[in-house]
């Protein structure tokens, strides 16, 4: 369930950035011809043509598109089947996958989803060119002035989305679909209000570029101010993809902190034994207990409880004295909760059940029992991530008496403090050989092999959102290629009074480089933003787990870089065009 959402996130967040790549796209195309346009439409050629003209070669483009994106999807999804499946077998049970089974309902989902977007995004150049005037579309500076005009309004329209989200957050209760709507709200308000803040940091930093770059740093600077029609959509689609990165990056490293965290505290004792299915054999359990050099030791019993409220993961344990320390108690008086949990026969519930079931300190269960229904109060909730559906722990003398069942699942032992553990795993075998088979694993084994698996399970996350940062540095190749195009004579001009092709070319990388600095600072509080959405409301939704918010320096960071790596990736060949133009020519064509 954790992977769905994740991946249907990623879903949404790649169609968000697709859009803008197209948008980006199709308004290359329609400035491209702007003066052919501007001709048909002064020759009669009407508005609504023009618009159909437009849309239809979208709707072509979309159609193959959306054909080419299938076929490379099912190939994506046959590579990584492998991965999901091995999260399988770590989890569940072991599974192997030879084949991968494509529905075509999936398949018709997909094409209209690309379709739909292709149409969706081109609809605004289509617009924008059908209603300009035929001598205003032949003019680059009407473009920007019809860009500026729609400015506020797409500002305070990314201000109202935001404002929506909000709400829906706050109203939806626990309802997981109005969580992701939530979510794609808000990165589309915070997409929205991205070319404004461009526009502003672009000019308070153009003085400072002045400074240290001279004119062609201030013109680098300059120029994505002066051309936010295109600048402002390659910004918001690398800062939306580069938000992706943030923001999940800080969910799995809050959750892998949680997780980790929540281990050290309950793997108190230092071997851990159990048998592959089925109980220990009693006769065994004294006197694999009573080897020398154990201390202590706790016995746990699992077991399933079908209930009005659905299926219950009952947990009995039998604890040590050291190892109550190992189960963390949230909120309340913990004193008085392990009181009664061991003597008033209360019950304690994980975190994920008490969210599910609306419970916490001081409600009661109906638990079915050998002798009927019983109700227990109860003590307190802990925390655990163990369980999706959560879990309810009982004291194993009060399980002993309302299930008279002497089964054994597991036994935690600890050492004492001179005891070898290996020497004493040696022992417990050699009293078991030939009795029963044991599984015996040491507390830093568990803990090493469980963050393993958490490792693995979130492999499939990266290749997701290296996916959505590639197609952002297509987008900014795009708007690259298009302001060369739109500023041909004004680099012919810079040509012809001595800038050099390697200054005309550096000064083409230096505003890619800007423009990848304003999308990382851009993606930094949606990033946070997603991922505090992400633990507090996607996560809890979906599993019912409480996780902390772990923010490091090194993500952000790590983020930044990559936002300007791209772009100045992204920007090598229209920089290369650039330094190649020859200046004569360009002035001439203009």
């Amino acid at each position: 369930a954790g992977r769905a959402v994740r991946v249907s996130i990623f879903v949404l967040l790649a169609l968000l950035v697709g859009i803008f790549l197209i948008y980006n796209s199709v308004a290359f195309a329609v400035l491209q011809r702007r003066e052919l346009l501007g001709t048909l439409r002064a020759i009669g050629v009407t508005r609504a043509e023009v618009r159909r003209i437009i849309l239809g070669e979208a709707a072509l483009l979309g159609i193959l598109g959306s054909g080419v994106g299938i076929l490379a999807g099912v190939w994506l999804g046959e590579h990584l089947v492998a991965l999901v499946a091995r999260t399988v077998s770590d989890h569940y049970f072991v599974v192997s996958v030879t084949n991968v089974s494509v529905d075509i309902f999936s398949l018709a989902r997909g094409f209209t989803a690309g379709l739909g977007a292709t149409l969706l995004a081109a609809a605004i150049p289509a617009m924008e060119a059908s209603n300009t005037e035929p001598r205003a579309a032949m003019i680059r500076s009407s473009i920007e002035s019809v860009a500026s005009g729609l400015l506020p309004r797409l500002t305070v329209g990314g201000a109202v989305l935001i404002l929506v989200a909000s709400l829906l957050l706050a109203v939806s209760g626990r309802n997981l679909v109005a969580g992701l709507v939530a979510l794609f709200l808000l990165i589309f308000g915070f997409a929205l209000c991205i070319p404004a803040f461009a526009g502003w940091l672009s000019r308070w930093l153009g003085p400072s570029a002045g400074r240290l770059g001279g004119i062609a740093g201030r013109l680098a600077i300059d120029g994505i101010a002066r051309s936010l029609s295109r600048t402002g959509v390659a910004v918001v689609a690398l800062a939306v993809a580069v938000s992706a990165t943030i923001g999940v990056t800080v969910m799995v490293d809050s959750f892998r902190a949680s997780v980790s965290d929540w281990i050290g505290t309950t793997l108190q004792s230092d071997i851990y034994i159990s048998v592959a299915r089925g109980s220990l054999d009693p006769d065994l359990l004294p006197e694999l207990v009573t080897v020398q050099g154990i201390d202590e030791y706790s016995t746990s019993r699992r077991a399933w409880l079908e209930t009005a409220a659905g299926r219950i993961r009952l947990i009995a344990l039998q604890m040590a004295p050291g190892s109550y320390a190992g189960t963390r108690l949230r909120g309340g008086n913990v004193d008085d909760a392990w009181r009664k949990f061991d003597e008033a026969s209360a019950v304690l519930v994980s975190d994920a059940y008490a969210y599910r079931h609306g419970v916490n300190a001081g409600s009661s269960l109906d638990i079915p029992t050998a002798h009927g229904t019983t109700t227990l109060e109860v003590a307190a909730v802990y925390q655990s991530y163990d369980s999706n559906d959560g879990a309810v722990m009982m004291n194993r003398a009060t399980y002993d008496r309302l299930f008279e069942d002497d089964g054994v699942d597991s036994i935690g032992l600890y050492l004492a403090a001179d005891a070898d553990a290996e020497t004493i795993m040696r022992d417990l075998r050699a009293v078991s050989a030939g009795r029963q088979s044991l599984l015996m694993t040491s507390n830093a084994e568990i803990r090493d092999i469980s963050l393993a698996i958490f490792d693995r399970t979130f492999v499939i996350t990266d290749v997701l959102y290296w996916l959505a940062v590639g197609v952002a540095v297509i987008g900014i190749l795009g708007a690259m290629m298009a302001l060369q195009l739109e500023r041909a004579r004004e680099f012919g001009i810079l040509r012809a009074i001595g800038m050099t092709p390697a200054q005309t070319g550096a000064l083409v990388s230096a505003q890619s480089a800007c423009i990848g600095l304003i999308a990382g600072l851009a993606a930094i509080p949606l990033g946070l933003v997603m991922a505090w959405v992400l633990i507090a409301v996607i996560n809890r939704r979906a599993f019912g787990w409480q996780i902390e918010l772990v923010v490091d320096g090194t993500p952000l960071l790590a983020a930044l870089a990559l936002s300007i790596g791209a772009a100045l990736f992204a920007g090598i060949y229209p920089a290369w065009r650039a330094a190649r133009a020859r200046p004569a020519l360009a002035m001439r064509e203009e």
